[in-house]
């Protein structure tokens, strides 16, 4: 996906957070400690007393991602997008996304690696096909060196 603008780039930042904030916050849900992880990366101060102390997760999620997505924004705006995205620990949501390669529902995935081909060798043992005499020969033109 090839952004034209650091705009459209942005779109897919919030996106990216907010997927990536869903998923923390359910695991942190079950842990038990979803409350003290939203105070911690600041997103807990933005939120209602009474939702907080519900817990609930559904509610939660959506209002921290709709939070999230208006600090990035500002944070944009004003330039310090590196350092919350840092204190989100979520800097590498800035980095390019050409290693990540998607690929069409109606497309077959195609193995990347080259199948190794067997080729067969011909020919004989020359060795084994040797009569005693002629392999005693043969070994009277080596020296064995000590």
């Amino acid at each position: 996906m090839k952004h034209a603008s650091f705009d459209e780039r942005l779109d897919g930042i919030l996106v990216r957070a907010a997927i990536r904030l869903q998923e923390r916050m359910r695991l942190a849900y079950f842990r038990g400690n979803l409350t003290s992880y939203l105070n911690r990366i600041g997103l807990g101060k933005f939120m209602d007393a009474s939702t907080l102390e519900r817990g609930s997760l559904l509610e939660l999620q959506d209002q921290a991602a709709v939070q999230l997505a208006g600090q990035i924004r500002k944070a944009r705006a004003k330039g310090y997008l590196k350092d919350l995205l840092e204190k989100l620990n979520m800097l590498e949501l800035l980095h390019d996304d050409k290693h990540i390669r998607t690929v069409s529902l109606g497309q077959e995935r195609k193995q990347e690696q080259k199948k190794a081909c067997l080729k067969m060798v011909e020919g004989e043992n020359k060795r084994s096909a040797m009569t005693e005499d002629e392999k005693r020969e043969l070994l009277k033109n080596f020296k064995v060196i000590k």
